[in-house]
């Protein structure tokens, strides 16, 4: 007798695939990751996994990576909104966001995951990137700009090096006792005034 699962059903098991899905891949990347070792984890067959990503591994891992790079915009975007006015506190906010979720893992995504899958999809997958991290961190060096905050400087460059800095932090907690949020106040004091006495 066949069974027929319900929509809802369908439902919660494809997102409980994509949450575990998500997570494995985050923590170790593309190439890493089998689908038989995602089926494992979620205690189904191989097989199964296709009904829910029929175009396999690339498919699912795609999914994954667009609904967590969305969040995130979304999410960053947020923080940044309802932080004050000033390029310190939207910082600081967004910092505080970006460490309360697990590391993207960018570099690695940029020279492994990427280059792993088909170069159309893996450039889609950067743009989203770029709309949903570094755009939000560009947009406020620019609007702190035209505030008088800051001198003339290459918006995306310092969204790239602030980024990559606080993403380093999810990794320096393990080594230090000092919380990864008072860590990225001082880098982001830094980076604004830097080190050098006055």
């Amino acid at each position: 007798m066949l069974s027929i699962m319900s929509s809802d059903t369908y439902s919660t098991a494809r997102e409980r695939v994509l949450g575990v899905a998500e997570r494995i891949f985050s923590e170790r990347g593309y190439r890493a990751v089998t689908l038989r070792e995602i089926a494992d984890e979620l205690g189904m067959k191989q097989a199964s996994l296709y009904n829910h990503a029929p175009g396999g591994k690339e498919q699912l891992f795609v999914e994954v990576t667009e609904r967590s790079l969305r969040r995130h915009g979304e999410h960053l975007r947020q923080a940044i909104a309802a932080a004050e006015p000033n390029l310190r506190a939207q910082l600081r906010a967004a910092a505080r966001w970006l460490l309360s979720q697990p590391p993207l893992n960018l570099d690695r995504m940029s020279t492994s995951d990427m280059p792993s899958i088909e170069p159309e999809v893996a450039q889609k997958l950067a743009r989203l990137s770029a709309d949903a991290l570094f755009i939000p961190i560009d947009e406020i060096i620019a609007q702190a700009y035209r505030r008088g905050e800051t001198r003339l400087t290459v918006p995306m460059m310092f969204a790239a090096m602030f980024l990559t800095i606080i993403e380093s932090l999810h990794h320096a907690q393990q080594y230090s006792r000092i919380a990864p949020e008072v860590m990225a106040d001082d880098v982001i004091d830094i980076l604004l005034d830097g080190i050098l006495r006055r």
